[in-house]
């Protein structure tokens, strides 16, 4: 990957680090473990809630003649109880997605990869920061909620087929669960897909989300819904110091929402070695807390924790 394919996204950290040194609106460190509101997550907890969400969507990585026959290398680490309902999107204006049964607990899995830097299409679907009201030919939105129009749109191109093989998919297998994961772009979208079926789904069926290098996708009245919807089921996982998670710059009135699961450090072997709950929004001892100017961009493709980056493994 030449240091070109990143030049659209590139282009937004130089701006938004402009913004950072000209308002001082980003503080330059910070320090979770010195935080006495912060809750360290222990290695049971990152292998039971995290590791097969990363694990199903780092296999989108891998390209759809291996994942819809279950044979790539994250899709071994899953294990043989994942049957592919269906594969979607063209990994240019709209990233490649699954939908699948998971035999081993019974879920109905929705996951998105992230942005393709080999795209135009792709990568500019990330730079279009316009905010724009939610959609309300899908969303049954509170007044006042503005989101990123690249993402709504993005997300728009799959929604209604997410949403119908969802509905089958539960009657088919007798489920009551659904889990939405997603990296980036594709975290995003799972966002998005989330909300969308909180709200078109019984009551009764219980939703996870466990998304990764989500960036900003929405204004406080967004982030509010998030919380108010979702809840508690909802973890967006960052790592180090991905400057992408902190983009949009607040300065523009995009806010995340809670359940932030923060990556102080991964050793050499790819472990998360300090790991932390963050309670609240935009918690400034962890990620909110980081600078654009001193960001790693390398960070937002991993690893993550068990040595999961997302990228193909060639």
């Amino acid at each position: 990957m030449s240091f070109l394919d990143y030049t659209p996204i590139l282009k937004l950290v130089f701006v938004s680090i402009f913004l950072a040194r000209f308002t001082a609106a980003f503080p330059l460190a910070h320090s979770p473990s010195l935080s006495p509101d912060l809750i360290e997550v222990n290695s049971a907890f990152v292998s039971e809630n995290l590791v097969r969400p990363a694990l199903l969507t780092r296999a989108i990585y891998c390209g759809k003649d291996q994942v819809t026959k279950w044979e790539c290398e994250p899709c071994k680490a899953v294990g043989p109880n994942i049957h592919v309902i269906k594969w979607g999107g063209d990994n240019n204006a709209v990233p490649n997605y699954i939908i699948a049964h998971d035999n081993s607990t019974n879920t109905i899995v929705v996951a998105h990869r992230g942005t393709s830097t080999k795209s135009f299409d792709s990568m500019f679907n990330d730079v279009q920061i316009k905010p724009v009201d939610l959609d309300k030919s899908i969303f049954k939105q509170p007044a006042k909620i503005k989101v990123h129009y690249g993402f709504q749109n993005t997300f728009k191109q799959t929604a209604s087929d997410v949403l119908a093989e969802v509905q089958k998919a539960l009657v088919e297998y007798k489920s009551k669960s659904v889990l939405i994961t997603g990296h980036s772009l594709g975290a995003t979208i799972a966002t998005l897909d989330a909300v969308m079926l909180h709200e078109q789904l019984d009551s009764s069926v219980k939703i996870t989300v466990v998304v990764f290098g989500l960036p900003r996708m929405g204004n406080q009245y967004w982030a509010n819904y998030v919380d108010s919807t979702i809840g508690p089921g909802y973890h967006r996982v960052t790592d180090r110091l991905d400057p992408v998670v902190n983009l949009p710059p607040r300065l523009l009135h995009y806010y995340h929402p809670s359940g932030e699961i923060h990556i102080e450090d991964v050793n050499t072997a790819g472990q998360a070695t300090k790991v932390f709950k963050c309670p609240g929004q935009e918690n400034i001892h962890c990620s909110a807390g980081n600078s654009l100017i001193h960001g790693i961009l390398l960070n937002h493709r991993g690893p993550y924790f068990e040595n999961i980056s997302f990228k193909c493994k060639k």
